[in-house]
């Protein structure tokens, strides 16, 4: 392993480490998600180092790897892009710290660049896209990640007996995600509109804006497909706050 490296990351998570030193939890395009000790960043002297380590922030530092310690140190960098509005509208903060546990959930997805990259990207149109498209680039980049991990539903036909579901039409679909034809279905399950059906179908390059009902039928269905897979923390007024296009 190469024990000092410099590339850019996004710190995730912070936590006290003594009384003068911060553990960062940071994602990396090449390491994934590492570890880092800041030494001093609390100290009277730490000012030029809590920049580095802003959640969600892009930054670009240099680590080195203790073995001894066996433990990453973030000695120096550069904050490349701060998230100045997170903290004045919450849908935009509830939206990153969701992000936040999904790369924590998913093991940075495996640890890659394109990974890192969708994760830069989000978090940049969070800070910088109008409030009104926030929740299309939430549910848009979920829909993204699902297609990198290549775990997208297949929305054109029944999971169970490959029957063809018609265009423009409604379907029901299990807790996964999966499309159940009436033939196949066995009790009462969620239905995802045509419209809604469409928008997934076309990658969301049609949609300007969402109707507040398209957005949360979207939600509910992309959110049920992450919570089969993953520990998502996701309460209802959380998720509202962030389909919210007025904050």
């Amino acid at each position: 392993m190469n024990r000092h490296i410099k590339e850019n990351y996004i710190p995730l998570k912070t936590s006290d480490l003594g009384e003068n030193h911060k553990l960062v939890l940071v994602l990396t395009p090449e390491q994934g998600l590492i570890r880092t000790a800041v030494f001093g960043v609390k100290g009277k002297k730490g000012g030029s180092k809590r920049v580095l380590i802003q959640p969600f922030s892009l930054c670009r530092g240099d680590f080195y790897y203790d073995p001894v310690k066996k433990l990453w140190r973030l000695d120096e960098g550069e904050c490349l892009e701060s998230r100045d509005t997170y903290h004045q509208h919450l849908n935009r903060y509830y939206g990153a710290l969701f992000w936040a546990d999904l790369i924590i959930q998913s093991h940075a997805g495996g640890g890659s660049r394109e990974f890192f990259q969708i994760s830069a990207d989000y978090f940049r149109a969070l800070d910088t896209e109008e409030s009104s498209r926030i929740p299309l680039i939430f549910l848009k980049t979920i829909w993204i990640y699902l297609g990198f991990e290549g775990i997208r539903p297949d929305l054109s036909a029944c999971s169970r007996c490959g029957r063809k579901a018609p265009d423009t039409r409604a379907v029901c679909y299990s807790p996964e995600g999966q499309v159940i034809c009436s033939d196949c279905r066995m009790h009462s399950l969620p239905v995802l509109s045509g419209p809604a059906r469409d928008l997934l179908l076309d990658n969301f390059q049609k949609a300007a804006e969402l109707s507040a009902g398209t957005a949360q039928e979207l939600a509910s269905y992309l959110l049920s497909i992450l919570k089969s897979l993953f520990r998502i923390r996701m309460d209802e007024n959380s998720l509202k706050i962030i389909l919210k296009t007025d904050l």
